[in-house]
């Protein structure tokens, strides 16, 4: 039982300490906030499906929403209140997120 403890722990610290493992939690975070409206992992949600769609495109309505006045639309509020970063941590997340 000690050995796959220790196994499972020396697995789980490889996958934290990877880039990739750190920035698709990160995005998870961050992206979970959507989930309020897009439903659990951007599917069955009140409003669009978030999950599978493609970085750049996701990318792009996103940064649109944040040239736009904050009070027009709910969604531009919302993106106006992530950096760069963020965003692009978000948008990669849900792309990897399998469609429906």
């Amino acid at each position: 039982m000690k050995r796959t403890t220790v196994l499972l722990g020396l697995l789980a610290a490889a996958t934290i300490s990877h880039p990739a493992a750190a920035q698709s939690a990160d995005g998870r975070l961050l992206a979970s906030g959507c989930f309020q409206c897009h439903g659990t992992n951007g599917v069955n949600g009140g409003f669009g499906t978030l999950a599978g769609v493609e970085k750049k495109d996701m990318l792009d309505k996103l940064n649109d929403m944040r040239r736009k006045p904050a009070r027009d639309n709910i969604m531009n509020a919302h993106a106006r209140g992530y950096t760069n970063e963020q965003l692009d941590l978000i948008a990669d997340y849900l792309s990897w997120l399998p469609k429906p």
